[in-house]
């Protein structure tokens, strides 16, 4: 195993939370705890599996939660000394943030929550683990994602139950006239 790119997952949320300060956005708990799991699996997924930072992700009946960082930041931004992050990390975080920081909690959590990985987790039960292996693949787009939304079920009026036709005959070679 690889060592991390960062020391800690308590100095990436830190610099979220002070780009956030800087450019005068309040930054919700809830958007720092996405905004470190898109971080991990985007940075794994472009590094070959080398983690951003030590971190363990659980499922939260919200989306993912990395329990260290929401404990530390739980009453607000810790007063600890800023990691000075190197260049091509500062330049990896700068471009997750530009890509999240206009969008909502609610947006994130909602791209989010339909991951397979998180609901496989949530299902098994609340602060089950989220395995970084598979963050990994699903982040490198090894695992396609299955998006998991209610199918309607549609009824005519005399009572038949319709669901959607799909097609299992699988298709065979012709046979060629010579």
């Amino acid at each position: 195993m690889t060592t991390p790119a960062v020391p800690s997952a308590i100095d990436v949320a830190n610099w979220f939370a002070e780009i956030a300060r800087k450019e005068d956005i309040y930054l919700q708990p809830q958007k720092l705890q996405r905004l470190l799991y898109i971080s991990q699996g985007s940075y794994a997924a472009m590094n070959y599996g080398r983690k951003l930072m030590p971190a363990t992700f659980v499922a939260d009946e919200t989306g993912p939660l990395e329990p260290n960082v929401y404990r530390v930041f739980e009453l607000g931004r810790p007063k600890i000394t800023a990691y000075k992050m190197p260049p091509e990390i500062e330049n990896f975080l700068a471009r997750i943030w530009r890509k999240y920081c206009h969008h909502s909690t609610d947006y994130i959590n909602q791209q989010i929550q339909y991951h397979e990985i998180y609901m496989e987790a949530i299902r098994k039960g609340h602060f089950e683990e989220i395995p970084f292996d598979k963050i990994v693949r699903f982040f490198s787009g090894r695992e396609k994602p299955k998006i998991q939304r209610k199918q309607k079920k549609v009824v005519t009026a005399d009572g038949r139950k319709l669901e959607k036709w799909l097609p299992t005959a699988q298709a065979t070679s012709r046979p060629t006239n010579r």
